[in-house]
């Protein structure tokens, strides 16, 4: 069974500059959560803390019922993955030998792949569709199939739990919606927990199940992807005007931009009392607007 990520009263400073404030979420087991607002607005701060990359300044983050501070560090590495922003590359290593990194949590540093190791290494490099570049060293490859390479490292170690910060930057369109389509199918398949960053607005809202909104620190909304994003909040925390079309061809509304809609909000908390889960959130956002 896997765990579900929380936090609660989170926030965190760097020297006098507060990122978060007040943090409060559940992200519920086996969907796939993205997180989204402007530049800036702390959400990929939010994944590195609830990947237990920083230790907030105030409030916690658990797995499950326990703290993700007081995990030991091999048992938290088999429940949960994190893939940061512009790795760098680690050079003169295969595609193979770079995704078998992913598997240093079930094996010592040292020790020999075992047979289960090497299902999962081909597994991965498999889903991915890298396995015409398993030999080829990581120097030589495209943006695009780096990023596959790295995401089929995070596939690697099996856990249950996904952290992609903003997989799909730098990317071309067709490498983008190949990615996403890659991590949609797991989700789907394996009822994986996936949560990611993602910049683009409809990209979050076709490929994931719940949209977390955060702006300048705060989450100040949450919603199903499926409802899409009201006009209120593209307006206040986007900063654009746009309208939301249904079409038959998506399971969920397309955000069409119209224009720019001047300086945004303040930020506005979601909630003053504990952590919003995802039944409560029809009553925290404004319906979507739809298209005339």
């Amino acid at each position: 069974m896997a765990f579900t990520l929380s936090s609660s009263g989170l926030a965190f400073s760097a020297g006098k500059k507060e990122i978060l404030t007040d943090i409060s979420l559940e992200l519920a087991a086996g969907k796939v959560h993205a997180f989204v607002g402007p530049n800036g607005s702390g959400k990929s701060t939010l994944l590195q803390l609830l990947a237990g990359i920083h230790s907030p300044s105030k409030g916690d983050v658990s797995l499950g019922e326990t703290p993700v501070g007081k995990w030991q560090r091999k048992a938290f590495a088999k429940e949960l993955t994190f893939l940061p922003q512009n790795s760098a590359r680690p050079l003169g290593l295969t595609v193979r030998d770079l995704v078998a990194c992913g598997r240093f949590p079930h094996r010592g540093m040292f020790a020999s792949l075992s047979k289960e190791d090497n299902q999962a290494i081909d597994a991965a490099i498999e889903r991915t569709q890298v396995t015409h570049l398993a030999s080829t060293v990581v120097d030589h490859l495209s943006g695009g199939e780096m990023q596959r390479v790295w995401l089929a490292m995070v596939l690697a170690q099996q856990t249950p739990i996904l952290l992609l910060d903003e997989p799909t930057s730098y990317l071309d369109v067709s490498q983008q919606l190949r990615l996403l389509k890659i991590v949609r199918q797991l989700n789907l398949e394996q009822s994986l927990t996936v949560i990611w960053v993602l910049h683009d607005l409809n990209q979050a809202i076709q490929y994931s199940d719940h949209l977390w909104v955060i702006h300048q620190g705060r989450l100040v909304a949450n919603s199903p992807a499926s409802e899409g994003l009201s006009d209120a909040l593209l307006k206040d925390v986007f900063g654009i005007e746009a309208v939301m079309i249904e079409d038959d061809r998506f399971d969920s509304p397309i955000m069409v931009p119209v224009s720019e809609a001047g300086p945004v909000s303040e930020a506005v908390p979601v909630s003053e009392a504990g952590p919003v889960s995802e039944t409560e959130s029809r009553s925290k956002t404004v319906p979507m607007a739809k298209a005339l």
